[in-house]
């Protein structure tokens, strides 16, 4: 009781917050100079603005006194509503604006006399103070009208007069003072005390209960079945060196990048706060784990490192699976193939859902070991196992929302449990105040570094900018698994959950068998999927937690079908039928494509189509041997009909016989779904492994991953290439033809101002190559680069390779078109699209012809340019953004460049980085947008607004077509300098809030 009182007080226990102030201009200055305050949130919590009469009065009508907001902000970033003074067009007048309203002209009194403006989050109000008079008020704004900080900014030769302070909001950056450390600690003693004594109370009842007969329930024996399903040690090498092969070879997953941004900020923003989006705001009251990933990172966060916890959760989960999970099913068909075919359904699951920093390996290890647990108490009639399997269940929930399955077990179990409990004198009382005491400390867990009104705050933030889907829309992950071209229904991720519905069909027609544990697995399974359409989320990925279960279901389900009875009649008509399903199950899993996220797909075979055998798609084939088969028993099931209706002797005298050949006939649909499965297995590895052999000179995960075995590897920056000046890669004219311009509006790329053409009908004079002779090899020449500006339509504009023959007259060779389906390009996400893309063309024309020139078509528009061709000029990526240097990462390629860090995102401020990473514009890279608009809380948004954009295009060594990642060098619109920052740090309770986040539109 005193572990759930502490427990129930933690998340209200006072906490430490810095109380941040940004002011500005400097004391004792008068420099115009702007200063850089981009707000997180947006809306400080309180702002104070100033203008003095007199400052007022010596600017010209329209000259803006004070803004908040840059004047001339890049046209491509997201426009925020600040804070505007702006001298009115009638002398000894200021108009002032703030959040989008619009105040009114101030009519200024004579004399000395300032006006003031004061924005909470109650109210805004603007007075004017004179010596004299004293303050007036002038205007008042009800209700929540902050504006948006980006920085304090004046058009007047002065800051004399002009001032700004704002009070930054740090709700979640708290440090948990002396009462809540104590509490915590006497919640965490005091159940350890309990459990203790729990533990000691059992033994002196097992001691005198054992002293007397018992009568065990045969439903839960396992004694025959642990024999039977003892895994061989030569599966659990072959699964052991598979999930360690995969931890060097294996893809990314499209969360890997979003949780190494948690991770690697943790310990500069001082929680643990999403980075991308949602203001930074709290994981909590989920993501404790990113904790021990934190720990990891700290020492060295590369890939391979930060991956590793999840192939040690791997092997775990196959140890709980084989050893105590299995043992308890009572399964007697197939002994010997048993442990095989675990490791290979084991593998199917694991392989494409699981390696990776997402928490479903946590939540896979948490359920089962609360099965477990679940299943020792009931074994051995003994609570303390179930208050451990609710503790275990309530870190597990910590972690993750898809954790809630956590829970299934214990609700599978129920009737025994009761029973337990009632048995036991003391159960009811045990159970109902130490197994409360064991979910108490939950709370603990959660609220670590948050109080419970910061965790309503940070929920609330998630609910008002969205994001989440309701329990109705569960469909959508289904529909997601089975779409063709989605890599979160590709052929592995299909492949487990197919077979799994099959299992549960099986079971539909076939008895289920004792031991009564292998009844409650099957019934966690399912109440597990059932708590999948409560996840706020509807991804393919949360599949992954079920490689445990999934496995143990199906391996069940097979065992329940070979030994289901049936007839000589109707053996063949059933089988026909499951032949039918696993065929369609099959076809479905062999339709999907071997496709990943990201750069893991590069290079992957049948990443863009369905996999083939001599042309011919493998889930075609399947399809059709699956119809011949059920054809053939269907009418094999059609004779036995006719021959016992006709009473044939024979069918009584062949029935051992016909018993085998049934077996037999049954066995047909699971040995063909499964033979599916482990294709699709065998087609994952080989192909990851191909991969990292045929691309060992470019970059791969594997390549990354013997790269941190043999020191510090700092991803694939190790390997990209810039070209940080274009201008340097020009082509030499080596013919006649129209001269290029560099206009202001025409292709630009790096900074620089390219020579280019604009419009129709221009063919250009001929530019010479390297030819044959050029270098092989790292030292080849690159890929002939258009960049052009504007849309780019098909056959705008056409490169024309050629020759010169001896007379030095050129011969024309090969046309490329130039557009975006025939060659690959650059571009950032939509909403911060440059005004110029690179088009590149393969570097084998470049070396066959020694000569090029463009042509652009009748049909090209009159503002389409396009520049000089040139082939790039290439520096190592870490040459131009050095290790150790920060920048704004978007999260879909963060995994892969350990070495550059975040800016930090704290004290309510983003701070202004002088980079941007992101990745290519052709997948899910494009949701990088979310850290810069303000509609999804992008903590860069104002930071975003005060710079515009200086891209460099980014070259990958074997992908020389491909548009990897790109690079953004972030320019200041206008030369800022820093605040003045005030800082102390202040007590508050669990209960205390600054109030409402303005979050959404600006």
């Amino acid at each position: 009781m005193v572990s759930v009182l502490a427990a129930l007080a933690f998340p209200f226990a006072p906490v430490s917050r810095p109380d941040v102030t940004y002011s500005w201009p400097a004391a004792g200055t008068t420099s115009p100079a702007p200063a850089a305050i981009p707000m997180l949130p947006y809306q400080p919590v309180t702002t104070t603005a100033s203008v003095s009469c007199e400052a007022a009065r010596a600017v010209a009508p329209g000259t803006v006194l004070l803004s908040t907001t840059a004047p001339r902000p890049d046209p491509l970033a997201e426009q925020l509503q600040g804070l505007t003074m702006t001298a009115g067009p009638a002398a000894g007048a200021v108009a002032v604006s703030v959040g989008g309203h619009e105040v009114g002209p101030v009519t200024l009194p004579g004399g000395a006399c300032s006006l003031r403006l004061d924005s909470g989050i109650d109210a805004t109000t603007v007075t004017v103070d004179s010596p004299g008079a004293g303050s007036r008020q002038v205007a008042r704004l009800e209700g929540d009208q902050r504006p948006a900080v980006a920085g304090a900014f004046t058009g007047a030769p002065t800051s004399a007069g002009v001032s700004l302070s704002v009070v930054g909001d740090t709700r979640f950056q708290n440090s948990a003072g002396g009462l809540k450390i104590a509490l915590g600690a006497l919640a965490v003693a005091a159940f350890a005390v309990a459990l203790g004594a729990v533990v000691v109370g059992a033994r002196r009842r097992r001691r005198v209960s054992d002293a007397a007969p018992q009568t065990l329930d045969v439903s839960d024996s396992t004694s025959s079945s642990r024999r039977s399903a003892r895994p061989a040690r030569l599966v659990d090498v072959g699964v052991v060196l598979g999930l360690l092969l995969w931890q060097v070879i294996g893809p990314l997953t499209v969360d890997d990048g979003y949780i190494a941004g948690i991770v690697r900020s943790l310990g500069q923003n001082g929680q643990i706060g999403t980075v991308f989006r949602w203001l930074n705001s709290p994981e909590t009251p989920f993501g404790w784990f990113y904790e021990v990933l934190a720990v990891i990172a700290g020492v060295d966060p590369a890939p391979f490192w930060l991956r590793l916890p999840a192939t040690a959760l791997g092997i775990t989960g196959w140890v709980l699976l084989s050893r105590a999970v299995l043992p308890r099913m009572g399964l007697q068909c197939l002994p010997r193939l048993v442990p095989w075919l675990a490791g290979t359904v084991y593998l199917a699951w694991w392989l494409p859902y699981d390696l990776g920093v997402r928490p479903e390996s946590w939540v896979l290890v948490g359920s089962t070991a609360v099965y477990v647990l679940t299943e020792r108490a009931v074994e051995r009639r003994s609570v303390t196992p179930l208050v451990v399997a609710l503790l275990v269940a309530g870190i597990t929930l910590a972690v993750t929302p898809t954790g809630l399955m956590a829970f299934a077990p214990l609700l599978a179990a129920v009737v025994p449990l009761v029973r337990l409990v009632r048995a036991d004198p003391l159960g009811v009382v045990t159970f109902a105040v130490v197994g409360i005491a064991a979910l108490g400390l939950t709370l603990v867990l959660v609220y670590a570094d948050q109080t419970w009104a910061s965790v309503l705050d940070s929920v609330g933030i998630r609910t008002l900018i969205g994001g989440d889907r309701p329990w109705t829309d569960e469909y959508v992950r289904y529909t997601s698994l089975l779409t063709v071209g989605d890599a979160d229904g590709n052929l592995g991720r299909r492949a487990p959950v197919l077979l799994l519905a099959l299992a549960f069909g099986a079971l539909v027609f076939a008895r289920m068998p004792r031991p009564a544990a292998a009844h409650r697995l099957v019934v966690t399974t399912l109440l597990s999927f059932v708590t999948l359409a409560f996840t706020p989320t509807k991804w393919t990925h949360h599949f992954g937690a079920f490689a445990v279960l999934g496995t143990a279901t199906t391996l069940l389900a097979l065992d329940a079908w070979l030994r289901a009875p049936v007839d000589a009649e109707r053996a063949p008509r059933r089988a026909a039928w499951a032949v039918a399903l696993a065929a369609g199950a099959s076809g479905l899993t062999l339709a999907g494509y071997n496709q990943w996220h990201w750069i893991s797909s590069y290079a992957i075979t049948w990443s863009t189509n369905a996999p083939t055998l001599r042309g011919i798609r493998l889930s075609d084939l399947v399809l059709v041997l699956g119809v011949v088969l059920a054809v053939a028993l269907a009418v094999l099931a059609i004779r036995r009909t006719l021959r016992r209706e006709s009473g044939d002797p024979d069918v009584q005298r062949q029935r051992r016989r016909i018993a085998v050949t049934d077996t037999r006939l049954l066995a047909l649909a699971p040995a063909l779904a499964i033979t599916v499965v482990a294709v699709v297995v065998a087609i994952e590895v080989l192909t990851f492994a191909h991969t990292a052999i045929q691309r060992r000179d470019s970059y791969t995960l594997a390549s990354d991953s013997v790269a941190s075995l043999q020191g510090r590897s700092c991803g694939i920056a190790d390997r990209l290439r810039v070209e940080p000046d274009p201008l340097a890669g020009l082509l030499p004219a080596d013919g006649p033809g129209p001269a290029p311009t560099a206009a202001p509006d025409g292709p630009s790329m790096a900074g620089a101002t390219l020579p280019a053409w604009r419009g129709p009908g221009v063919t250009t004079g001929w530019f010479g190559l390297p030819g044959p002779s050029a270098p092989t090899g790292k030292d080849a020449p690159g890929p002939v680069v258009v960049t052009l500006t504007g849309p780019v339509a098909h056959g705008d504009v056409t490169a024309e390779f050629g020759t010169r023959d001896p007379s030095g007259a050129f011969v024309p060779g090969a046309q490329v078109k130039i557009d975006e389906s025939a060659t690959q390009y650059s571009s950032s996400a939509s909403v911060d699209a440059p005004r110029s893309r690179d088009l590149r063309l393969d570097p084998a024309l470049s070396a066959r012809w020694n000569a090029v020139r463009l042509v652009s078509s009748a049909q090209t528009p009159v503002f389409q340019g396009f520049s000089a061709p040139r082939i790039a000029r290439l520096v190592p990526w870490n040459q131009v953004l050095p290790p150790g240097t920060p920048a704004a990462v978007d999260w879909p390629g963060a995994f892969l460049f350990p070495c550059t860090p975040f800016t930090p995102l704290r004290d309510g401020l983003a701070t202004l980085p002088g980079w941007r990473v992101s990745t290519d514009a052709r997948s899910e890279a494009q949701s990088g947008y979310i850290s810069y608009t303000a509609s999804q809380g992008g903590p860069w948004t104002t930071a975003r607004s005060l710079v515009r954009q200086v891209r460099y295009p980014v070259y990958l060594p074997g992908l020389p077509l491909t548009d990897i990642a790109s690079l953004e060098r972030w320019v200041p619109t206008s030369p800022v300098v820093a605040p003045t920052v005030t800082r102390h740090d202040v007590g508050h309770s669990g209960f205390s809030t600054p109030g409402p986040l303005a979050v959404g539109d600006n």
